[in-house]
């Protein structure tokens, strides 16, 4: 796995294990190639893909070497891996499309078993180039957008925001703004990416920015309270969790918020009496219940 961004680790973990029927290994293909596209890589172009063999028997994976190291793979190691098994890797230079890398493994599997190997164990997949990363920080992803349409885009941000790749989303996101495609949403999700990025304020221009389109949007206002609390903006946390409470009265979350941030002002009565009104909306509010706890402390 030297090649591939951290990104794919535990989706390959998924591929180079037991050997899978030909869906299970189509579905890890699709999601990989997915999670490789949503990236900004390009797919159809020659790419760097290993595939893994094992077996207790050291000549078995020598044999199978040969015959690979014939059709111009390379060798990448064949050596002691653990619980006695010695572990083949090999690699080569190739453009595969989803269908074409199912036929590979199809056919190394049968290859394996022709010279008795115990296991194909699956595949990477890297740059061309091994000292390069798969996936870049250069300005590639962002021009792998020209020309798509908002529509487009949008699928596109919201997969990323919905795989936590927000360092990806925040970019399409702001691609989908520009073109004033569901602009109140896509600021939205645009300030959950930057807040997941450890970038609060800008997440807070986001929701404000989603409000300004959309001033029913409970989600921004209720982001907005949370976040202000956070980085102990209490008055302004009030604030939005009050008017996140006029748009939905009866989320019993929202008045713990306010409560939470009174009583780090020392509101303490004002503070009492939204855990009671969030409790018998929740009776089942646990922080509710503890802050109620601590204000009788008081």
């Amino acid at each position: 796995m030297r090649k591939i961004s951290a990104v794919f680790l535990a989706l390959l973990s998924i591929t180079n294990c037991a050997p899978v029927q030909d869906n299970e290994r189509q579905t890890n293909i699709n999601t990989i190639f997915d999670k490789m596209e949503l990236q900004g890589v390009d797919t159809k172009k020659p790419l760097l893909y290993g595939y893994f063999f094992y077996d207790q028997d050291q000549s078995k994976l020598a044999e199978l070497k040969d015959e690979l190291l014939k059709d111009k793979y390379k060798l990448v190691r064949l050596e002691k891996a653990e619980d006695q098994e010695f572990i083949l890797h090999v690699e080569k230079v190739e453009i595969h499309s989803r269908a074409s890398l199912l036929e590979r493994e199809i056919q190394l599997d049968q290859l394996a078993k022709t010279f008795q190997v115990a296991s194909y164990d699956g595949w990477d997949v890297g740059n061309p180039d091994p000292s390069k990363p798969l996936v870049s920080n250069d300005d590639g992803f962002e021009k792998s957008l020209d020309n798509q349409s908002a529509a487009d885009l949008y699928k596109m941000a919201t997969e990323l925001y919905d795989s936590k790749s927000h360092d990806k989303a925040v970019i399409v996101f702001q691609k989908c703004i520009e073109q004033n495609y569901k602009l109140d949403t896509s600021y939205y999700k645009q300030g959950v990416s930057y807040l997941d990025l450890g970038q609060a304020k800008v997440g807070i221009e986001k929701f404000e920015a989603a409000l300004k389109i959309n001033p029913k949007y409970f989600k921004a206002c209720f982001n907005i309270g949370a976040t202000c609390y956070d980085i102990e903006e209490y008055q302004k946390s009030i604030d939005y969790y009050q008017k996140a409470a006029k748009l939905d009265p009866k989320d019993d979350r929202v008045y713990y918020g306010i409560a939470a941030a009174q009583f780090v002002l020392g509101q303490l009565k004002a503070a009492e009496e939204n855990c009671q009104i969030a409790l018998k909306l929740n009776p089942g509010n646990e922080n509710a219940k503890a802050l109620l706890g601590d204000l009788k402390k008081e």
